[in-house]
């Protein structure tokens, strides 16, 4: 049996593409060309499906839409919206209109898509109910202004999810005001949108236009908005502003035919939702009138996104303060006046350093979310904290023998075993590194302003193996330091700290050359990180062997042994009975989920080792 389809829409081009395109045995079809005509049809002559055409006016398709599912008799009736040239909103608005989905209109899949939507089809409407609601619809200008407010705060939600989504660029303003520009073009329907904003270096300007549009336009349209972006920025210079296009898109030329003026003009102010902040300014500029509608949507756009901006903005400036402080720190190198060292020194034009290579204990240790907290502190806390977090760790390192090799920002990177070498270079830096972890508690924080639920922690990442040491540099600068693989595996070592939820990460030659039972070591897993072809067991250093108690290690262990001979099903379990034992372990949290992923996808090649590919 065939299946009845009602089709709102007044073009009889588009009329004919689902004619023709649908033309079978398994649909029939029926075309309404206004709104009111197609819901008594709805009422007359009950359909499986109702396609709508976006573009529908007075009332719109989405209006259409939404009045149609208020009905109960038609809640499960199955609906498709379609556009004859869809905008970034539609299928959004669609959506939240009540549509079942949102139809593509390409010939090659119209007809797949009609098959998948009809099957969706509901169950028969009730004829009775039917009758009854009809006679209640009597007055069509509630009927229609009930259906505009409802479309206004439709279309306003669909807006602010627009908006808000545009917040995974936060770290990113230009890519920010590039997405919020095109949306107000769209939704304005113009074909050039600006915007002047203020940022930590002064102001700058940016700009999306259609790419039909001549420079003139442009240069005119600019000139408007410099000048009024001065009047809330008065000591903002923006005429000797060049502002950025970010786009011209073809998709705009729509709204620009160059034959009507550039002359309706809307600009708004970019402001903090409580108004004590103007940082900036958004234009637009059509050929025809801006309607009263368009005119309200984009005051909407700008009122709602200024806290996001603002907050982009302060971002923008903490990344550049953070580089800053970065270079800066990464410049501080401890003094390395060593009598050793001069002996090797070479003060010939050729040759600029003296290299060996020598079995070296390397430690790098990281404040954990360090972006996080310098957004929250002025330079000067930070400076100052850091100051007494370095002098402390550095006190510790060189108490235990080993030398600062360099700050490369908020992270130390230390050797131990060069310049001087002592029999137990491990067992030194792994005590470095115990004594390390129980000092945080007693570095003073100061006016630090730590983000909220955050504690202030570091990992520690310690591997020992064969490096080049050296003089390394130039005629004129030259550090003494450590290169190789090595070097590499130990910054590894630190990240995984993050990922098995351990302040303190060594590998297996550590805990080998500083003796097994020298420390409280305890193995999470064998891991072959990026750049390194056999797998390397890593290991925690707990602070006391009570600190987990026998259940958890026992159990933990025996999942290990199964988890490497592929035995997941029962590695699963002994991992939940560590997790049973010691709740919200990140490493028994890591090792079960993996088992889980694992029995549902086996690796191929399984050789007990997982791979980490990213620094």
């Amino acid at each position: 049996m065939s299946k009845k389809l009602l089709i709102l829409e007044t073009s009889v081009t588009m009329q004919k593409l689902f004619t023709t395109t649908l033309d079978s045995d398994d649909y029939t079809i029926q075309f309404v060309n206004d709104g009111k005509a197609a819901i008594y049809a709805l009422f007359e002559n009950p359909c499986d499906v109702f396609l709508v055409n976006c573009d529908i006016q007075n009332p719109s398709g989405f209006e259409i839409v939404r009045i149609v599912r208020s009905m109960k008799c038609f809640k499960e009736l199955t609906i498709g919206m379609y556009a004859s040239f869809p905008t970034p909103l539609d299928e959004d608005f669609a959506k939240d209109s009540g549509a079942t989905s949102f139809v593509r209109l390409d010939q090659k899949t119209l007809v797949l898509n009609v098959d998948e939507l009809a099957q969706l089809s509901g169950q028969r409407i009730d004829k009775v109910s039917l009758s009854q609601l009809k006679k209640n619809i009597d007055d069509s200008y509630l009927f229609l202004q009930s259906a505009n407010l409802l479309t206004k705060t439709s279309y306003k939600n669909a807006l602010y999810a627009n908006l808000v989504h545009l917040i995974i660029n936060l770290e990113n303003l230009e890519e920010m005001v590039k997405s919020l520009l095109l949306l107000l073009a769209e939704v304005c329907e113009v074909p050039i949108a600006c915007m002047y904003i203020v940022e930590h270096d002064g102001p700058h300007g940016y700009y999306v236009c259609s790419e039909n549009l001549g420079e003139k336009d442009i240069s005119d349209f600019i000139s408007v908005c410099s000048s009024d972006f001065e009047k809330i920025q008065p000591d903002c210079n923006a005429a000797k502003i060049t502002p950025k296009c970010l786009e011209k898109r073809n998709s705009l030329d729509r709204f620009f035919s160059g034959k009507v003026q550039l002359s309706s003009y809307e600009s708004e102010s970019l402001k903090t939702a409580d108004e004590s902040e103007y940082f900036g300014s958004v234009h637009i500029v059509s050929e025809g009138n801006i309607t009263s509608e368009k005119q309200e949507f984009f005051a909407f756009c700008v009122n709602s996104v200024g806290d996001i901006l603002r907050k982009a903005l302060i971002v923008k400036e903490k990344i550049f303060f953070e580089k800053r402080i970065r270079r800066a720190f990464s410049r501080f190198v401890p003094e390395q006046i060593i009598d050793s060292l001069v002996m090797q020194s070479d003060n010939t034009d050729e040759k600029v350093g003296v290299g060996e290579t020598r079995a070296v204990a390397i430690l790098f240790s990281d404040i954990r979310s360090f972006t996080n907290i310098s957004e929250k502190n002025k330079a000067d806390v930070l400076v100052a904290f850091l100051n007494r977090y370095f002098s402390t760790m550095v006190e510790i390192i060189k108490k235990h023998g080993g030398t600062i090799d360099k700050f490369i920002g908020d992270a130390i990177m230390a050797e131990f075993g060069t310049p001087v070498s002592y029999e137990d270079n491990c067992r030194r830096a792994v005590a470095a590194a115990y004594e390390m972890r129980e000092a945080l508690s007693t570095i003073e924080i100061g006016d630090l302003v730590l983000p909220d639920g955050m504690q202030f922690n570091i990992g520690i990442g310690i591997h020992y193996g064969d490096v080049i040491v050296g003089s390394i540099g130039s005629k004129d600068k030259t550090d003494y330091s450590v290169i190789g693989d090595n070097v590499n595996l130990a910054s590894r070592l630190e990240g995984l700290t993050k990922t098995y939820g351990s302040q303190i990460l060594v590998s297996q030659s550590v805990l080998e050359d500083a003796g097994e039972d020298s420390f409280c070591f305890r193995h999470l897993d064998d891991v072959r990180v990026k750049g390194k072809k056999n797998a390397v067991p890593i290991y925690a250093v707990d602070r006391s062997a009570d600190e987990f108690p026998a259940e958890y290690k026992d159990a933990y262990f025996k999942g290990m042994d199964l988890y490497k001979q592929g035995i997941w099903n029962l590695a699963k379990d002994y991992f939940a009975k560590a997790l049973a034992s010691v709740k919200d372990d990140k490493a028994a949290k890591l090792m079960f989920s993996r088992c889980e992923e694992f029995i549902a996808n086996p690796p191929e090649n399984w050789d007990g080792a997982i791979a980490f590919m990213t620094k």
